[in-house]
């Protein structure tokens, strides 16, 4: 079998050297690991915004991928670092609801609230807590590369993760706000803005009326309608707003050739109201 590969998700962006110094330990301990980035992108100490990205994308990599996820804003403090096993892949993460869109696939009835929960049926978790994997000496400011890349390489290496720590029985879940379903109305918000600006909202496909013409509203503007794509002739491409269901299967708005945060002068897009209202 191949090395699986260690894939990481983190809000370092890219100007710092972080994302890179990690790619370095791992191949320090497997200078045969396969490196691939999701995001180090995901904005700073947004808990939430992880957990959604991780959620939607880690199901696109192969069964045996190594995550190593990483926006921590509790680094340093007795938050659990924790391992997780399961069947589309395993997790090294901080113990802080960062994983909870991963937990979503085995959840069946998902907490409204910030909870500690049971590990959900198929999962199994670890508290990784055996420094001979570590890199030391450990900084109390970054466990990325001193805790989880180099448990997530000895993994890669064949390592198990009954060596990593003691077995757990309970994870800190963090819910995503859900959008408010009124008869009419829908009432969600912007969780992301991508880098073609496009703001991503919370509000599901599946929250959405079946052939149902429906307005949405942001920051004071309204779009009629869904468009089936970026340019859809039926809306136009001047450089007008635009509501979609993106790939992830959500609402997103965006500006067909242009930047919908920009247009919108939106410069914490995170939060902001998007209202759905259906004929």
């Amino acid at each position: 079998m191949s090395t699986p590969p260690l894939v990481f998700t983190t809000d370092f962006g890219l100007s710092d050297p972080y994302a890179g110094v990690m790619k370095g330990v791992a191949l320090t301990i497997n200078p045969n690991a396969r490196l691939i980035d999701l995001t180090h992108q995901i904005s700073p100490q947004n808990v939430v915004q992880g957990s959604f990205l991780l959620g939607l994308n880690h199901s696109y990599f192969p069964k045996n991928a190594i995550h190593v996820a990483v926006v921590d804003p509790f680094v340093g403090t007795d938050q659990r670092p924790v391992l997780i096993d399961t069947p589309w892949g395993r997790f090294v993460a901080p113990d802080n609801g960062l994983l909870s869109g991963v937990l979503d696939s085995y959840i069946d009835n998902r907490p409204s609230d910030a909870a500690v929960i049971k590990i959900p049926l198929g999962i199994k978790a670890v508290h990784i807590s055996n420094p001979q994997y570590w890199n030391h000496p450990v900084s109390q400011t970054f466990h990325g590369r001193d805790i989880f890349t180099p448990v997530a390489a000895h993994l890669s290496l064949g390592v198990e993760p009954k060596d990593i720590g003691e077995t757990i029985d309970d994870l800190f879940y963090l819910p995503m706000a859900q959008p408010d379903l009124n008869d009419k109305m829908i009432t969600g918000h912007i969780i992301y803005q991508d880098i073609y600006g496009n703001l991503v909202s919370n509000i599901s496909a599946r929250h959405l009326p079946d052939g149902t013409q429906i307005e949405i509203e942001i920051e004071g503007r309204r779009i009629l309608g869904l468009s089936e794509t970026f340019n859809d002739p039926k809306h136009g491409n001047n450089a007008k707003l635009v509501a979609l269901i993106g790939s992830h299967g959500y609402l997103e708005i965006a500006v067909p050739n242009g930047h919908a945060g920009a247009l919108l002068r939106i410069r914490h897009p995170e939060g902001v109201p998007v209202i759905v209202v259906s004929g």
